[in-house]
């Protein structure tokens, strides 16, 4: 089974249940949602009223103690999973319904512990700007994209107790690991349609980081290009639909979806 993470603060009630409906229509069958906050009874209330779980999409909400950082709340929530697998489901992201499987034949396929996307759609809610970033141009190992990770709970280092990065140094404990130990770390490449990476503002991380990261790693018209049917055809599978966006290719914007 895998445990999908999800932890959630502050006034994300709209995307968080997005992210919930996202859960919900995954074509792969033997998951749970754990959402795990530190909020108080009225946060919980909220929360448990857009969290209707199903027969097979289980849902807990469960609460933590004051104090914890983002990085202790995703120790937490994996200490209390009840997956072998685990798969970190940000509260303000869009996941594609084939986002799990994916990444589950993946590892599957390299007999693998771990599996990462290593190219995602980069959402600039306030602007209506979608990008395709490529991060195989970090260099190796750590060409993933880190908060997409889905792992083996019994080889997840645990996430140090910070506010921000904490997805980072628990990235290079889990490649350390990997290379100490020999299990196999994939990459999954060329499905950044299943997964939706949202600036919005309220984001750990602030606007010049976010577009730092699509300036930089953004993909050529090249091989964007070819990409865009197929693209157009993953968007439409959203449910709710993402809004008309536009998409830099190279001088040009082209709308999206």
């Amino acid at each position: 089974m895998i445990t999908c993470i999800c932890i959630t603060s502050g006034d994300r009630l709209a995307m968080l249940a997005e992210a919930i409906g996202d859960y919900h229509r995954q074509t792969f069958r033997d998951r749970e949602l754990l959402i795990l906050h530190d909020g108080d009874d009225g946060r919980h209330r909220a929360i448990a009223a857009l969290a209707t779980p199903r027969p097979k999409a289980p849902i807990r909400i469960e609460r933590a103690p004051p104090g914890l950082a983002l990085g202790g709340l995703r120790t937490l929530a994996i200490e209390r999973a009840r997956g072998d697998w685990i798969c970190q489901w940000d509260d303000d992201d869009r996941y594609h319904p084939a986002r799990l499987q994916l990444q589950w034949d993946a590892a599957a396929a390299e007999g693998a512990a771990v599996n990462y996307l290593v190219d995602q759609l980069h959402w600039f809610r306030s602007d209506g700007v979608l990008c395709w970033d490529d991060w195989d141009r970090e260099p190796y190992p750590m060409n993933v994209i880190q908060g997409t990770i889905l792992a083996r709970r019994d080889v997840m280092p645990p996430y140090p107790n910070l506010p921000a990065g904490e997805d980072t140094a628990q990235t290079y404990a889990l490649l350390r690991a990997s290379a100490e130990n020999g299990f196999r770390v994939s990459r999954l490449r060329g499905a950044g349609w299943c997964y939706v990476y949202s600036y919005h503002g309220g984001n750990v991380w602030n606007a010049a980081h976010h577009k730092t990261i699509s300036q930089v790693k953004h993909l050529p018209p090249a091989r964007l290009l070819p990409k865009l049917p197929g693209l157009r055809q993953r968007l439409a599978e959203y449910d709710p639909p993402l809004p008309r966006l536009q998409m830099p290719v190279g001088r040009e914007m082209r709308s999206m979806p």
